[in-house]
């Protein structure tokens, strides 16, 4: 009796080859990445945007659905396609540009969507075969259940029974590893879910602030002017730390006052007060000349 069948390997996506364009994308993104996340970390958002920006693929690839590793592998990019998209829309929203923030939020969003809903197509399929391979498996040990306790008692087995013996464990073994690769096939499914409603989330709180503060802008007494709207709230003493508890909501309201009134010094001087980050002081407005009297 040979107890013989073929084996899909679970390949991890990290390992899965890619074309070498994705390669560099990957290798780049791993490398670089936690740099961008210190310097955020540190409130330097200004020095975080370009660095995140350039880790950005050239291009984003088609969702390959050719075969089984094919689909693994565009599932593992996009997650790194994910993460570069989102690490830039973080950066950004950090630096006070809202609206480019909002635009990696939505690709963040539709890279998201794409990947949930090919590997909810495509995965159950490879569900399903390590379900059945595992069956398989347990029925073909059931049924020979006799002939292989007598192998496993026998006292002198020859060369022929051994190797016997060596392929009932190979096929014990196979179900721990099939029932194993469906589990994580199952969660993958799980996984891109998640990451779509996530994403999707995300898109529309940065959208919504947006929204926030364009409506406080035209409320405002001084109506949608900016540098008004900025003095104002600098000058009233606590705002900031009331509506702002947390330091890092803090620093990025006023990276965001910084974007609104990019020729404001007192916003500079308030984010080197809270962060100990040095920014290049806008110049000093030239007071306009006074008229001689006649």
């Amino acid at each position: 009796m040979a107890l013989r069948h073929l084996f899909l390997a679970l390949i991890p996506a990290a390992l899965v080859a890619q074309a070498p364009e994705a390669q560099t994308f990957s290798q780049r993104l791993r490398a670089e990445a936690p740099a961008v996340e210190k310097l955020l970390g540190e409130f330097r958002a200004q020095e975080a945007r370009p660095k995140a920006e350039a880790l950005l693929p050239s291009q984003v690839a088609p969702w390959d659905e050719s075969d089984p590793q094919a689909q693994l592998a565009s599932f593992g990019l996009y997650r790194e396609y994910l993460y570069a998209y989102f690490l830039a829309a973080r950066a950004t929203d950090a630096s006070g540009d809202w609206e480019k923030a909002l635009e990696y939020y939505q690709r963040t969003r539709d890279i998201a969507k794409i990947n949930a809903e090919k590997t909810g197509a495509k995965f159950p399929a490879l569900v399903s075969y390590y379900k059945d391979l595992a069956e398989r498996s347990r029925k073909t040990l059931a049924e020979n259940a006799d002939y292989i306790q007598t192998l496993r008692t026998k006292a002198n087995p020859d060369p022929g029974d051994l190797q016997q013996l060596e392929l009932i464990q190979k096929e014990e073994e196979s179900i721990g590893k099939s029932t194993k690769s469906a589990q994580v096939f199952e969660g993958y499914v799980e996984t891109t879910k998640k990451e779509a409603d996530y994403y999707s989330r995300s898109a529309e709180q940065e959208a919504s602030q947006i929204r926030s503060l364009e409506t406080a802008l035209a409320e405002y007494s001084f109506k949608n002017d900016k540098v008004k709207f900025v003095e104002g709230i600098l000058a009233s003493k606590g705002y900031l730390e009331s509506q702002y508890p947390d330091k890092a909501a803090r620093v990025r309201f006023l990276y965001r006052l910084r974007s609104l009134d990019p020729g404001s010094r007192r916003v500079v001087k308030e984010i080197e007060a809270q962060t100990g980050v040095q920014l290049p002081l806008p110049p000093e407005e030239k007071s306009a000349p006074r008229k001689r009297k006649k």
